[in-house]
């Protein structure tokens, strides 16, 4: 075709496509994570792509607001992407909330967007698994976030995946017998929660715009003290940790992994909207950093509803836990949909195939059929770039004897089967 545009195939920085093995991968991770918020109560909503500019932007002030990507569309409504599921999920609440059930138990699995730099585990658009408890303040909200959490990382196989803790009211106590003014304290707990990313010399470097030296070195050593949990709350005991020490006690109760729960004073959570215990998970020897998070917030929902609605929630980075499993082959031997593949060589034998396939596919075995004639290597080839694992060979041989050939094509060993035994065969297999 004369002046025809060939468009060179691209994707922008920070996104990704994924073909049917990187698919097969995810998927498992996620219906793996699905099982564990259901086994709990927890039942999905669905919010929006696009919202209001303002919803999802609240405050000027707010980290979020520098990586929303937002526009104006066509009818000149300032639109935003959405930045994360907690604040779509809250006007949800805030629109539905004579109508829900309190305390209102949630799942949802999207995409968000977020205009960041690009760098391993960091991506432009990416799914969040997001579980929140909405319309109670009772701690055993936070508990069951931490039960969750250590379930579904030993689910996946991530057993020393480590539950790290804190309370923002804990910090803020902390920040205010510094006197250091409460408008100014949300800018400190921003500037503390890059403690694992920089030097204590370049945090202190911070955090002297808001303090003298002394007190920010006396900070520091505050929030930084080591030891075990019950060794850094009686370190503590001169602000209120009592809510750490019952959430800890409840998830014992629960049967946690406790030596997978930390205690970290120095953890903050960035986002502005979090006021009572934060929750960070990291995965030892992974360098993707944390690979969930999250928290109380109690004034979310007051953005749109003039009403105070505390809540719990968690979001699980799905594309970092997906490094983690990868790096530890964790996914090495996902399978594909197809278990069976049955061949087609000619217009003769095609009408015995078919039959097979819907035996198979009727016994919920997953099967499909070459497409179209071809020969055998030809089918063997395809078998082995979809990773199906066996093949049904049924030629006019075959057909008039009422069997089949099963090649199993891991080992490469070919059995002679009965058609009438095929069904109860691959159900065993």
């Amino acid at each position: 075709m004369k002046n025809k545009i060939i468009i060179k195939p691209k994707l922008l920085k920070g996104t990704r496509d994924f073909g049917p093995q990187q698919m097969a991968k995810r998927q498992y991770v996620m219906d793996t994570i699905v099982s564990v918020f259901k086994r709990y109560g927890y039942d999905t909503i669905e919010t929006p792509v696009i919202e209001y500019a303002e919803t999802i932007l609240g405050t000027a002030e707010e980290e979020s607001s520098k990586l929303t990507y937002t526009f104006a569309d066509n009818g000149g409504r300032n639109i935003a992407l959405r930045y994360d599921q907690t604040v779509p999920t809250a006007r949800y609440v805030a629109m539905n909330y004579a109508n829900l059930p309190m305390p209102f138990k949630r799942y949802q699995i999207s995409r968000v967007w977020r205009a960041d730099k690009p760098a391993r585990g960091r991506y432009r658009e990416f799914y969040q698994c997001d579980v929140d408890i909405i319309g109670t303040e009772s701690l055993l909200a936070e508990a069951e976030m931490i039960k969750i959490m250590d379930e579904v990382y030993t689910s996946l196989g991530l057993k020393d995946a480590r539950i790290y803790i804190n309370s923002r009211r804990l910090m803020n106590s902390i920040l205010s017998s510094f006197n250091i003014p409460t408008p100014v304290q949300p800018e400190v707990i921003r500037i503390i929660d890059k403690c694992d990313k920089l030097t204590p010399t370049d945090i202190t470097a911070e955090i002297v715009e808001y303090m003298s030296i002394d007190v920010a070195n006396e900070l520091l050593g505050i929030i930084s003290i080591s030891g075990d949990n019950d060794s850094k709350i009686k370190k503590l005991n001169a602000y209120d940790v009592s809510e750490i020490s019952i959430i800890l006690e409840l998830a014992k109760q629960w049967g946690v992994q406790m030596e997978n729960i930390i205690f970290s004073p120095s953890l903050a959570r960035g986002l502005d909207y979090y006021t009572g215990v934060i929750f960070e998970v990291r995965i030892p020897g992974v360098d993707v950093g944390s690979v969930c998070g999250g928290g109380r917030y109690d004034d979310l929902c007051s953005r749109f509803i003039n009403k105070k609605i505390s809540g719990v929630g968690v979001a699980f980075g799905f594309d970092r836990t997906i490094i983690a499993m990868e790096e530890r082959g964790l996914l090495d031997n996902t399978p594909l949909s197809s278990k069976v593949l049955v061949t087609y060589f000619d217009d003769t034998t095609l009408p015995y195939s078919l039959d097979i396939l819907n035996t198979l596919q009727q016994a919920q075995i997953n099967a499909e059929i070459y497409i179209e004639p071809a020969t055998l290597s030809t089918q063997l080839k395809y078998a082995n770039k979809k990773q199906i694992p066996y093949v049904v060979i049924v030629g006019p041989d075959e057909m008039k004897t009422n069997i089949v050939q099963l090649r199993n094509m891991e080992t490469g060993i070919q059995e002679t089967i009965p058609y009438t035994a095929l069904q109860t065969y691959m159900k065993n297999v």
